[in-house]
């Protein structure tokens, strides 16, 4: 009920075209399919992905459908941006452990303060330095490489609905397949017997 709560509140006061990253956001996309808010959600094109850390444990099926790299719009987001604050005020504990209520909500909000003055610097030396030098250099490797493999953008999307459309049908194992581990099971069983 909170998570429905908390969508439903983030679509009113953000709107349409939001992502969510979550780490079972495969179940939780099904679940807010199957509520009250899902004409809301449908409606604002909400997309529920996986963070990146957690999706590589569930299955690949999984990962092409809700893993932000395979996602339009995400570029090189991981979604486990609360991961990193939360990890981050863990060295706060100490100092706030036995604190008295006002010292406690003071050294957290020092430290948050802190933390976004910090990230608005490294954000924009990021932006300034490091990505434009990424997407020049990448983008050149990227069009080299399509140009000697005669590739398109168009087929790195076809890869992915070829190989998701191959696991969908690897749901059912084919007979001969069967058969051959059959044989193979019986054939060692015969061995272990010997």
């Amino acid at each position: 009920k909170y998570g429905l709560a908390a969508i439903n509140r983030m679509l009113d006061i953000c709107g349409k075209d939001q992502a969510l990253g979550y780490d079972i956001g495969c179940s939780s996309c099904k679940t807010v399919a199957t509520s009250s808010i899902a004409a809301k959600a449908h409606a604002n094109n909400l997309v529920i992905a996986v963070n990146a850390f957690h999706g590589y444990a569930h299955n690949r099926q999984c990962q092409l459908a809700n893993h932000p790299l395979y996602l339009n719009g995400f570029g090189i987001e991981d979604l486990e941006m609360c991961e990193r604050i939360f990890s981050s005020s863990n060295s706060v504990a100490l100092l706030i452990r036995h604190a008295s209520y006002f010292h406690w909500v003071q050294f957290l909000d020092l430290h948050f303060d802190q933390w976004d003055k910090d990230k608005y610097l490294e954000l924009s030396v990021f932006f300034l330095s490091e990505s434009l030098s990424t997407i020049n250099d990448f983008t050149l490797l990227l069009d080299d490489f399509k140009i000697r493999k005669s590739l398109t953008d168009e087929d790195f999307v076809q890869w992915k609905h070829k190989e998701s459309e191959f696991l969908a049908n690897l749901s059912h194992e084919s007979p001969a397949d069967v058969f051959a581990v059959t044989y193979v099971e019986e054939m060692e069983k015969l061995q272990f017997l010997e």
